[in-house]
This record gives structure tokens, sequence and C-alpha cells, in this order.
């Protein structure tokens, strides 16, 4: 099981883009959840905040396998998938991108089998 937390800065002047980004995943959450299972990826958990004079999106992700999942939905050609990486490389900063890994992770990860 991998997990992983992607902190990113927004880049300036898209953080409206950045919000329309995640209306976008909001009204196709459905279509998403399966893209999800197809990628089998069982979280996508996002949330933006404000720090000081810059936005961040945060991403917890948990899948079976992440690189996996990134090759899946790179190649699936799905248009919600397009889409998804339209709105990511338009609006997130790929110099101030910083990929967390858990130290600990607790919990039942059975009811992710």
């Amino acid at each position: 099981m991998d997990i992983m937390l992607w902190k990113a800065r927004i880049k300036p002047g898209k953080e409206p883009l950045a919000k329309e980004w995640i209306d976008f995943l909001r009204a196709n959450k459905e279509e998403g959840e399966k893209t999800l299972k197809n990628e089998k990826e069982h979280l996508e958990v996002y949330f933006m905040q404000q720090e000081n004079e810059a936005a961040y999106l945060y991403l917890f992700m948990l899948a079976d396998d992440l690189e996996y999942a990134n090759q899946v939905a790179q190649s699936s050609g799905n248009p919600l998938d397009a889409k998804h990486f339209e709105y990511m490389m338009a609006c997130i900063d790929p110099e101030d991108c910083v990929q967390l890994k858990p130290e600990l992770a607790l919990g039942d990860m059975s009811v992710f089998a």
C-alpha cells in the first residue's frame, strides 16, 4: 500500500483556476471514483490552503501502487484524466512541489483490500 501527501504551490494568479479544477472534480465525482478504481487507487483527498502570500494545494493519496496508478491515469485516454492533468499543468508550480511520505500509518488497511 502506497500513501503519499503532495504539497504543491499554486502558480500566482491561478488560484481561481485551481478552484475551478476542484469544482470540476467535484462535479465529476462519480466518474472520478470509477477512474480511481481502474487505477487501483483507493483515496484522493484535496485541500487548498493560503500560507503567507501563496496558495497551496495538498493532495493525499492512498493506492496499491502509486506509480502504477499514475501510469494508468496518464495513458488511459479518459477525457476526465486528460482534463485533470490539463488543470494540474496550468495551476501547479512544478518548482515548488514537495512529496511527503509517512513515517507511520495506523489504521485498518484491510478495508482497502
